[in-house]
């Protein structure tokens, strides 16, 4: 069986891998946002230029630029801070910052090896369910991302071939 400091040790490197996760996700919308965002804008763009537009190409439009703002919406989901976890805590920063700078001190001098290991279990398992839940949301934007390339691309062709055979 491993001494009480290598239990610790594991589960601080587990945790450490949890919140890289939780990191890892926010890193991918990250980038799809930024594409979302560039699709709007060239949306806007061409709208604003062709003076008539084709009920097919407003079709299209709106269909592009709903699944991006859903996909946006998602985006949102992902960046949306999860701050409920346990109430007490020497490890996550809420209960942590809700004590004054000695009791924190007296509290992690005090603290078992035991106590520690159940406080980086709970840390470990929150921060599992808060991984689980940003990837699911970046999933869901990526597919509404994905999904709105078939329209935009329709709308983009759409309208550039009203500009050019105008």
């Amino acid at each position: 069986m491993s001494t009480p400091n290598e239990r610790l040790v594991t589960a601080q490197w587990i945790l450490e891998r949890n919140l890289g996760w939780v990191a890892a996700a926010e890193i991918k919308v990250g980038a799809i946002t930024a594409v979302d965002i560039a699709m709007l804008a060239a949306l806007g763009a061409f709208f604003s230029v062709d003076p008539s537009k084709s009920p097919w190409a407003i079709l299209f439009g709106v269909s592009a630029a709903g699944a991006l703002l859903i996909a946006l919406t998602c985006t949102a989901m992902v960046l949306s801070p999860r701050l409920s976890g346990p109430s007490s805590s020497l490890l996550f920063f809420c209960p942590i910052a809700s004590m004054t700078a000695v009791d924190y001190c007296n509290e992690l001098h005090r603290a078992t090896h035991d106590q520690l290991l159940a406080d980086f279990s709970q840390q470990i398992h929150r921060n599992a369910e808060i991984a689980n839940a940003k990837h699911a949301w970046v999933k869901k934007c990526l597919g509404w991302s994905l999904f709105a390339v078939l329209p935009w691309v329709a709308t983009i062709g759409l309208l550039v071939k009203a500009q050019l055979g105008a």
